[in-house]
C-alpha cells in the first residue's frame, strides 16, 4: 500500500456488542502488525445516549484493556452523533483500514450491526474487515492462511496488495483461489459443441499465474499457493477460507450507495472468519 496510507491508523466500529470488542481486539492486533494508531469510534442517532456517560465509559474500558494487551499500540476513541454507516464511512477517508462486527455463519446479530458491516463493506473509502458474530469458528493449531479470490482483472491490483502486505505481516502464506464457471460465446462458437476443458482449464491457470507473477517478484518472503475451481465463486472462497486466518475479496465501487455483489453478499453473510473487502475503484486505483 503506499507510503502516505500506511501510516493512518486503523479505525475500530464499536457499539458495546461482544462482537464488536472482538472486532476492535482484532483491530488493535493489526494497528500493532503495522505500528500504527488505533482509533475507537462509536456512533448513534439516540441524542440521549451520547449526553450520557455510558458510551464513553465502554470506550475508556475497552481503549485501557487494549493498551495492557497490545502495547504499545495508542488508543484513542470519538463518540459522534450520526448513522453508523456514515460516520464509519466518512472515517475511512482518513484510515488505513476499517474493522466492524457483521453476521456470519448463518447467525444472527442486531440490525444495526449487520446493515452497518455491508453497508460500509460496499461504499468505504479504505478496506474494510468483518468480523462475524458466530460461535462456531473453526480452531485450527499450527499455521493459518490469508486466502484471496483473484478474478484475473488487472483493476483488482489493489486486492492483491492488500492480501500480499496481509501475508507478510502475518508472516503466512497466501493461498489465491480463482473461480471460473463458463466459456465465453466466442470461445464456445470457435471450439463448437465439444468444448475441451483441458485447454479451458490451462487458460484459467494461466491467467492465475499471470495476475500473481509481480506480486510474487515484489514479495518474494510469501509462499504463494495456487487455487483453480469451477463453480460458484462463493461457494470456493468460503470452503478455502473455513479454517483461514483473513479472507480477502474486492469489491468494486460504484458510488456511496453501491451494493455489494452476491458473490460479497454470500461471503460475509456465511464466512466463519475474518473477511476484508477492499474497494476497487475505476482503473484500479487505491
Amino acid at each position: 500500500m503506499p507510503e502516505e496510507t500506511s501510516r493512518l491508523p486503523v479505525v475500530a466500529g464499536l457499539d458495546g456488542s461482544q462482537v464488536s470488542v472482538r472486532a476492535a481486539r482484532f483491530a488493535a492486533e493489526t494497528a500493532r502488525r503495522r505500528g500504527v494508531a488505533l482509533r475507537l469510534v462509536h456512533a448513534s442517532l439516540d441524542v440521549a445516549e451520547l449526553l450520557g456517560t455510558r458510551a464513553d465509559l465502554t470506550l475508556q474500558s475497552v481503549a485501557a484493556s487494549l493498551m495492557a494487551t497490545c502495547s504499545p499500540v495508542r488508543v484513542d476513541w470519538t463518540v459522534e452523533q450520526g448513522d453508523p454507516v456514515d460516520v464509519l464511512r466518512s472515517a475511512s477517508a482518513r484510515a488505513s483500514l476499517v474493522v466492524v462486527g457483521g453476521q456470519g455463519a448463518g447467525g444472527r446479530t442486531a440490525p444495526r450491526v449487520g446493515s452497518t458491516a455491508g453497508a460500509l463493506a460496499s461504499s468505504a473509502e479504505a478496506p474494510v474487515i468483518v468480523l462475524p458474530d458466530n460461535t462456531t469458528s473453526i480452531v485450527v493449531r499450527g499455521r493459518r492462511s490469508v486466502v484471496v479470490g483473484v478474478d484475473g482483472h488487472p483493476s483488482a491490483d489493489a486486492v492483491l496488495a492488500f492480501a500480499f502486505a496481509e501475508a507478510a505481516a502475518r508472516r503466512t502464506d497466501l493461498v489465491a483461489v480463482h473461480t471460473w464457471r463458463d466459456i465465453s460465446p466466442a470461445r464456445f462458437e470457435t471450439d463448437g459443441p465439444v468444448i475441451d476443458w483441458a485447454a479451458a482449464r490451462a487458460d484459467e491457470e494461466r491467467l492465475l499465474s499471470d495476475s500473481l507473477h509481480g506480486w510474487e517478484q515484489a514479495w518474494p518472503d510469501v509462499v504463494v499457493r495456487e487455487v483453480i475451481a469451477r463453480g460458484r465463486a462463493a461457494s470456493s472462497l468460503l470452503a478455502a477460507g473455513l479454517t483461514a486466518e483473513l479472507l480477502v475479496i474486492g469489491h468494486r465501487r460504484r458510488g456511496p450507495f453501491a451494493t455489494l455483489r452476491s458473490t460479497t453478499r454470500a461471503v460475509l453473510r456465511q464466512a466463519t472468519g475474518p473477511v476484508a473487502v477492499v474497494p476497487i475503484r475505476p482503473g484500479g486505483q487505491t
